[in-house]
């Protein structure tokens, strides 16, 4: 017998069925980040992308200089 995806996906959904019905909750914590933490994240992102574009000699790029660019990735230039 082949074990396939849908074997294994209802395999998984079982066993998490059963842990909810054994422990009449969802069997992990659902968090979501503060606004504060995806701030401090989006920030950190930023900063880091703006030594990536000054370490590649990018950061003052024009937004025309930056589309030219694109334009020339997406056909394989």
């Amino acid at each position: 017998m082949r074990d396939t995806a849908n074997d294994r996906y209802t395999a998984a959904l079982n066993l998490f069925m059963k842990a909810v019905v054994r422990e009449r909750r969802i069997p992990f914590e659902i968090k979501a980040e503060t606004e504060a933490e995806l701030r401090r994240k989006g920030w950190e992102a930023f900063l880091q992308m703006r030594e990536t574009a000054i370490a590649n000699g990018a950061a003052d790029m024009t937004l025309d200089e930056i589309n030219e660019e694109i334009r020339a990735a997406r056909n394989g230039k």
